[in-house]
């Protein structure tokens, strides 16, 4: 039988006066997966950075500017993305004012795993 390759979303919403930066460690991964999309909304305020991180290492390069009532999406470079079994994925705010971010991270599981160890 046949798999295909699976993709599932890790969120935080957070809310403050404002928002306050901060690095929080939302999953474990059971298998090698990858960070395939990072997406950044956020309300109030005037901006909102955010990035994510695989251990110590940024996901992106850059960090992503959150969207004013939208979403604002960026992709991981090369192999920035990659994560083995085991490594922590943290959601950050880097820096600004938003009253309410929510960070998302859209992970791919290759279509070969079927089943955690």
């Amino acid at each position: 039988m046949a798999y295909a390759r699976r993709i599932l979303t890790k969120e935080i919403r957070l809310t403050g006066s404002p928002v306050g930066a901060q690095s929080l460690p939302v999953w474990r991964a059971p298998v090698p997966c990858t960070v395939v999309r990072l997406h950044g909304y956020r309300s109030g305020g005037a901006a909102a950075a955010v990035n994510a991180k695989i251990g110590a290492s940024a996901v992106l390069a850059s960090n992503l500017t959150a969207g004013n009532a939208s979403f604002a999406s960026a992709v991981p470079t090369g192999t920035a993305g990659d994560m083995a079994a085991g490594a922590v994925l943290s959601l950050d705010v880097i820096s600004g004012d938003a009253t309410t971010v929510l960070i998302q991270a859209d992970i791919a599981i290759d279509a070969d795993v079927n089943d955690l160890p």
